[in-house]
């Protein structure tokens, strides 16, 4: 079975070691730089590694920390991990397709029982993300561990297959965004999924994922976006549209610093 059937049947599929651990140890440092940014604006020094820095952020100004964080998918090496050539060049390879358009959506996914914030973001119900892009009806998520993940490391967890059902009926969760009624699936289809440092996982934007609250309170970092086929027949139809909104605060943020 070749990498386009595999992922047409199950929904997504996994390129293992597609990028190189030390491509991905860089960016795990250069996000380790911007935690340590802060500690250093607080008078705290940088910390062994990455989780630890986040760690003592999160301690000592959660504000901080929350912003921080916040910041992170606009980081210009996020940016060009989820945009390698490696992974451009295996979507031409292997999908299919010849001309890439990118919604936007670059999100950086952090996962930690220490790093909890009180009523905010701990991992996604599960859900469909076609809604929250309507692009190419072949399009997907780009979803890349920048930490090894096993099953006990609050994996990705999704139901191989559920692509094939359309949209499914999804409802407004007060805390969770739009999320698919639990009456449309079954929680023993649920899969984990494990994998590691260089791997890349393209997932179906039909496909049913949740995040897994399955975790010893190991540090799961990954990073995802979106990918459209600008040479799907309807997107040319719809004349390429996106649910991403782009907007400008023009107010100044910090007039006391320009």
């Amino acid at each position: 079975m070749t990498i386009s059937e595999q992922y047409k049947q199950d929904g997504y599929y996994i390129a293992k070691r597609l990028l190189s651990t030390d491509c991905i140890n860089g960016i795990l440092e250069n996000l380790k730089n911007t935690f340590d940014d802060q500690l250093e604006t607080l008078g705290s020094q940088s910390q062994k590694d990455i989780y630890s820095s986040m760690k003592l952020l999160h301690k000592t100004d959660v504000e901080k920390y929350k912003k921080t964080a916040g910041s992170l998918w606009r980081k210009l090496s996020i940016y060009n991990l989820l945009h390698h050539n490696h992974i451009q060049n295996f979507v031409l390879d292997n999908f299919g397709w010849k001309d890439i358009v990118i919604p936007g959506g670059q999100v950086v996914l952090i996962m930690a029982d220490s790093l909890k914030i009180p009523g905010g973001y701990f991992g996604f119900q599960p859900h469909q993300d076609y809604p929250s892009v309507q692009g190419s009806k072949d399009g997907f998520v780009v979803w890349i561990p920048l930490v090894d993940i096993d099953k006990n490391r609050y994996p990705l967890e999704l139901i191989p297959g559920s692509h094939t059902k359309g949209i499914l009926p999804s409802y407004e969760h007060n805390e969770a965004g739009w999320v698919v009624k639990p009456e449309c699936y079954n929680e023993q289809d649920f899969i984990p999924v494990e994998c590691q440092i260089g791997d890349v996982i393209f997932l179906s934007n039909f496909t049913v994922h949740r995040s897994s609250i399955t975790g010893d309170d190991r540090l799961r970092l990954a990073c995802s976006t979106r990918y459209d086929n600008a040479d799907e027949s309807t997107f040319i139809k719809r004349c390429y549209p996106t649910a991403y909104m782009r907007t400008v605060h023009r107010a100044l943020l910090h007039p006391e610093d320009v």
